[in-house]
């Protein structure tokens, strides 16, 4: 489509000074005692969902699935979002949106195979307890997309934001 306002070089220049936005997924991996699959990255501290960033012209639940299989080795069902959640002014990181998907529910024996260059660990976590593995915050939006498993609610936050 021509664009008949501005000259091409205008035109990227404005394109170029659109906000860009990064993106990861993560999916929510629960075991048969409703126990949440974190895993332990090797690259930062703490502890995460399986899941990672979504490349360009990938969609983020294409994303967290692939990373999911890539990660800890479980090709999963693409189970639907559960919540979004937009990281405002996040500092270096800008603005940034995390998409957390059910992965379902697995059989507390199924394999787990860590990818040995980004991660060392995984465990599953009572609800109750992720404050311990992950920030408070983190942990409470991933209680808020547990709770919504089972229905048709999607909850959307934004940073500074809790429901």
């Amino acid at each position: 489509m021509a664009n008949t306002y501005l000259s091409e070089e205008d035109f990227r220049a404005f394109v170029n000074s659109l906000p860009r936005r990064r993106m990861a997924a993560g999916a929510l991996i629960t075991d048969e005692s409703d126990r949440l699959l974190v895993v332990k990255p090797n690259y930062k501290d703490g502890w995460a969902l399986p899941g990672g960033t979504v490349e360009a012209g990938e969609a983020p639940q294409d994303g967290c699935f692939r990373e999911v299989l890539e990660e800890v080795g479980l090709d999963l069902p693409r189970g639907r979002m559960l919540l979004v959640f937009h990281g405002l002014n996040m500092g270096d990181w800008g603005d940034s949106a995390y998409f957390i998907y059910d992965g379902g529910t697995i059989p507390a024996d199924t394999r787990i195979t860590l990818q040995e260059e980004e991660l060392t660990d995984y465990e599953f976590v009572e609800l109750n307890q992720l404050d311990d593995y992950l920030g408070s915050g983190f942990s409470d939006r991933l209680r808020q997309a547990h709770g919504v498993r089972g229905t048709d609610a999607v909850i959307e936050l934004s940073s500074g934001q809790w429901n």
